[in-house]
């Protein structure tokens, strides 16, 4: 039986110098927090790793409570959090949520990171959906994203780290228009190797054929492909068509036709290649997909 969902640090909780203000989101995985440094004088994000197929956290309650038959796989889960946390507070690159340090209470681990105002793409491109009308936004603009958005996931790529879970309500839009990219899910997946985790571990739609197997070989082609997918989202609308349907029967090719007419060739062909259902089809990696996307 599915344990209930733990329940998140009440308001005013201090965390290693930080105050919980509110929550921002909760998943499968961790809860995210609204915070403030009395000693720094700002917001920032806390991301607590609270996986809800493991713990149970009472309302009010601080630290989960983790059964026996979930210790080993929760202790490898915190690892892989920790992990990946490590690395990210290692790559400093402006499109790139920044990881300020890692805190160790309550029997877990929080991940302190810059907080980012502005709205999500996903906002973005539901805004800008007019009934009737196929391109949803400008050419100029989508090159422009995901040009610094790739140029930050190449830095990522570089220190060895997939992000697994692109999508467009994973980039942020600051007020001036910069790309950032936030919650990584590779550790959701490394997590989720080791039992048959309820974890989902992939979003429908943007995640590559691979990334939707549990015992896939993902990489930087993972990642990949759900840029495509979300250049395709940016262009129509509308969530790419799931990666394991598509080899029933694949509309994907009709979906790059219907937008012909208003969108170039080169960035059709890019989305086009991005999407392959073969791995060694794709770009190989975030440089090569920049280095395509960019060229004149």
């Amino acid at each position: 039986m599915a344990l209930p969902s733990p329940a998140p640090l009440p308001d005013s909780a201090e965390i290693g110098g930080y105050r919980i203000l509110q929550v921002l989101s909760t998943g499968g995985f961790s809860i995210v927090y609204l915070a403030y440094s009395e000693q720094g004088d700002e917001c920032v994000a806390i991301k607590e790793y609270m996986p809800a197929d493991r713990v149970l956290r009472r309302p009010g309650d601080l630290v989960p409570y983790v059964g026996a038959e979930h210790i080993v796989a929760y202790k490898y889960g915190l690892a892989a959090f920790f992990e990946e946390a490590r690395i990210l507070a290692g790559i400093n690159h402006p499109n790139i949520v920044q990881v300020l340090e890692l805190l160790r209470a309550n029997e877990t681990i929080y991940m302190v990171m810059q907080f980012v105002e502005g709205n999500s793409l996903q906002k973005h491109i539901v805004g800008r959906r007019v009934k009737g009308r196929i391109a949803v936004l400008p050419e100029e603009f989508i090159i422009g994203v995901f040009s610094r958005a790739l140029d930050g996931l190449r830095d990522v790529h570089d220190h060895q780290l997939l992000h697994l879970d692109l999508k467009p309500t994973n980039i942020i839009l600051k007020p001036d228009g910069t790309p950032t990219l936030i919650d990584f899910g590779a550790a959701r997946r490394t997590a989720g190797r080791d039992s048959a985790s309820a974890i989902p571990m992939f979003t429908p739609g943007f995640a590559a054929p691979e990334a939707c197997e549990r015992d896939g070989a993902v990489g930087a082609w993972t990642d990949v492909y759900a840029i495509g997918a979300c250049l395709l989202a940016c262009m129509s609308a509308k969530p790419p068509q799931e990666a394991p349907s598509r080899g029933r029967e694949d509309l994907v090719p009709l979906a790059l036709e219907i937008l012909e007419r208003s969108y170039s060739q080169k960035l059709l062909s890019v989305t086009k290649a991005c999407l392959q259902l073969e791995p060694r089809s794709r770009p190989q990696s975030a440089r090569e997909l920049l280095q395509r996307l960019t060229a004149q």
